[in-house]
């Protein structure tokens, strides 16, 4: 709850309270950080979701702190295998869009890894490309699509990709109506 309401003195005060627990790196990573609630997300996800930087930069922090790994955290998943990429697209977070961008970058993938990394699929074989064109959110759209440039992805990896039922992220946005997404001027 603290993340998600960018409480960020309350996470830095929890933390320095497990630590004074002395909780070993382990408990501090299974028991804090990575710790789901019933829908299988974890806080770093409600941060996401909810649009908190300055909560996500704190996790993040505390994240290095024990060395977690990047598969542990940026490839989280919650319940249905969504990670913070495909919450924050969805919800037109475009900040910790590309703060998680950078974050990825930092760990210095050659560009193969960090297309797999930030095009993990969910449990339907949605992309966040996926999330963002079915909820209407254009500007999360551009962002990833300059993003996206970075690593120069190819078109089949974006714009082509299919879930496990054969959607385009063009038919999600044609299906919820989104005609602004359909226009070339995104691009």
């Amino acid at each position: 709850m603290a993340a998600q309401n960018n409480h960020t003195e309350i996470l830095q005060k929890l933390w320095v309270w497990s630590e004074e627990w002395q909780l070993n790196t382990n408990m501090l990573k299974e028991k804090l950080l990575l710790a789901k609630d019933k829908d299988g997300r974890t806080a770093w996800h409600c941060a996401a979701f909810f649009g908190k930087l300055e909560g996500l930069k704190t996790l993040w922090s505390f994240a290095k702190e024990v060395e977690l790994n990047i598969d542990e955290l940026l490839l989280a998943g919650a319940e249905q295998r969504q990670t913070a990429l495909h919450l924050a697209a969805q919800n037109n977070h475009t900040e910790i869009l590309q703060k998680l961008w950078v974050w990825t970058e930092e760990w210095q993938l050659n560009k193969n890894e960090l297309k797999k990394k930030c095009y993990q699929l969910d449990k339907n074989g949605n992309t966040a490309w996926h999330h963002a064109a079915c909820c209407g959110k254009l500007e999360a759209l551009a962002t990833l699509w300059s993003l996206d440039n970075e690593v120069e992805i190819k078109l089949d990896e974006l714009l082509l990709v299919k879930t496990e039922n054969g959607i385009t992220a063009l038919h999600m946005a044609a299906q919820k109506n989104h005609t602004e997404i359909h226009s070339p001027t995104i691009i």
